[in-house]
């Protein structure tokens, strides 16, 4: 259970890093067009043309972009000013950044400095970025902190974190059963159901009995003194006390603050900076305000308020990004687009949708043909992004895989590929096996030997809650992208699905491969988080 609980340490620790650089950003806001990453400001114009494989929000001044596998860094001009030599990276914070080097044949975690230069090189394996000069780290399950240097400078003799970062100059530890312990230099160090807050040098500024408490935001953390919720100022003093008990209340945003009622039909509302509610508590779904608005959810519908509580935006969107507007722009979901709107609610830009259902202009799109040697561990994605269509197919009568040679399409951003078609011509409702909205749809080719066999792999995911079933109505289809593949092995080649006990086969086709492109019964199984291996 511990590894677990610092698992989820880290893992909050990067999305709330994520989040202070990204509030310090240039103002410019990645997009992708024709399988290119570049960069457009607040008014939708593109300041960085698309010329990146991947690209990052940028935070103080930089942006990690990727160059084929490399990650290095560009300026908000497009220049590139740290060169991609990086197995990954994170963004800028308290101007060091975190990445991932090789060195003497392992993979090191390392910071940087804004030239590129490396600060310095580190052997714990769990790293969180820095906020004021200080870094957490977990050693011998307690959190640590070490400064700009890769030194150890605070012991906290704590083994818990909350996502441990220095908000406004304080961190927030906890820990288990609570008692007092000894020190060789004759202090005394509280352990325990405890939560103390501590600044920079490693001083206990507040101590609190239990846990449960939040991080300093704006001037305040939450807390339960005497089993009344309030807000503490950075002396451990009650500064906001909310005028209702009965609500579940979280950290401040934007001078506002989320109430809760806890149950199962759970509402919620805001209070302002004197502990009154000032938003009615109503909202089944609602997120916390940035630059004056805040995202609310209305029949499943998102739109936005304002401080007042009226409709700012009216709800018309599917998903909104979590974090809200940044710099005058939020990215938000409308008819299965992605895209970026202001205050207004105009889409300053929109993403290309469904490029596998249209006809495609290539000349736009800088394409290879795959060449590999090895299997491809694919993934068939199927979700909000490739969404079934509806039409009719005279030629088939039941479920069916097609590979349509005539007409092309764009795999991986960056390869020739023809469309896979998953048509239900039924006149029932498809349920097909499926893993994180991914279908298990393998291509197979035929053997020297004159046999069919895998050419892809799947990549199984070990959670149980990543399987469920896709449901595909009568006349409903999907379009995958089916690579084409450069190689010295000229063969057929087909697609085949295992549903409901049975497999079905797409039609044959010829192409060429690798004889190395085939699955060996050692390839096989292959089980972890899934994600693009190759």
């Amino acid at each position: 259970m511990k590894y677990l609980i610092f698992s989820l340490f880290f893992f909050l620790l990067f999305a709330c890093n994520r989040k202070i650089s990204s509030e310090s950003s240039s103002g410019l806001f990645p997009i992708k067009e024709f399988g290119k990453w570049g960069y457009i400001d607040s008014k939708g114009k593109t300041v960085v043309k698309c010329q990146f494989d991947g690209a990052s929000p940028f935070s103080e001044g930089l942006a990690a972009i990727r160059i084929d596998s490399a990650f290095g860094f560009i300026d908000t001009m497009g220049n590139v000013v740290i060169k991609p030599r990086f197995y990954e990276t994170s963004e800028f914070s308290d101007s060091l950044c975190k990445v991932v080097i090789k060195k003497n044949g392992l993979f090191k975690i390392a910071f940087i400095r804004p030239n590129g230069n490396t600060a310095f090189t580190t052997n714990y394996d769990n790293v969180a970025s820095f906020s004021y000069g200080r870094a957490a780290v977990e050693i011998n399950n307690e959190v640590c902190f070490i400064d700009k240097k890769g030194k150890v400078v605070i012991n906290t003799h704590f083994p818990y974190g909350g996502n441990a970062l220095f908000h406004e100059g304080l961190a927030m530890v906890w820990g288990g059963t609570s008692k007092w312990v000894d020190q060789p230099d004759g202090s005394r160090i509280m352990q325990g159901d405890t939560t103390k807050y501590i600044d920079t040098s490693g001083k206990e500024v507040i101590i609190l009995e239990g846990m449960g408490y939040d991080d300093f935001a704006e001037g305040v953390a939450l807390a339960r003194i005497k089993d009344r919720p309030c807000y503490l100022d950075r002396k451990g003093k009650p500064r906001i006390i909310p005028e209702r008990e009965d609500l579940t209340y979280f950290s401040f945003s934007d001078g506002m603050a989320q109430a809760v009622i806890a149950g199962v039909d759970h509402r919620a509302g805001f209070i302002d900076t004197t502990g009154k509610v000032v938003i009615p508590i109503k909202y089944a779904q609602i997120r916390d305000f940035k630059e004056g608005l805040a995202a609310y959810q209305d029949k499943g519908i998102w739109g936005f308020i304002n401080k007042k509580g009226v409709v700012s935006i009216s709800p018309q969107f599917e998903q909104v990004e979590y974090g809200g507007f940044k710099n005058g722009l939020c990215k938000v979901m409308r008819a299965h687009q992605w895209g970026y709107i202001n205050h207004t609610g105009k889409f300053v830009w929109k993403e290309q949708i469904g490029i596998e259902y249209g006809k495609l202009d290539l000349v736009k799109w800088k394409l290879d043909t795959l060449n590999i040697a090895k299997p491809l561990y694919t993934e068939k994605l199927a979700g909000n992004d490739n969404f079934p269509r509806k039409r009719h197919f005279p030629l088939y009568h039941q479920l069916a895989l097609n590979v349509d040679t005539t007409d092309m399409t764009v795999f991986a951003d960056r390869y020739f590929a023809y469309k896979l078609y998953l048509i239900n011509a039924s006149k029932d409702t498809s349920k097909i096996p499926a893993q994180d909205g991914r279908i298990k749809i393998i291509q197979q080719a035929i053997n020297k030997n004159g046999v069919w066999q895998d050419i892809e792999n799947f990549v199984n995911s070990f959670c149980g809650n990543s399987y469920h079933v896709l449901l595909l109505a009568p006349d409903e289809f999907q379009i995958f992208a089916s690579p084409i593949y450069k190689g010295t092995y000229k063969t057929k080649l087909r697609y085949r699905l295992k549903t409901g006990g049975k497999e079905i086969y797409s039609n044959v086709f010829t192409g060429t491969i690798n004889p190395e492109q085939f699955l060996q019964t050692r390839d096989k199984p292959k089980s972890e988080i899934s994600l693009w291996v190759n």
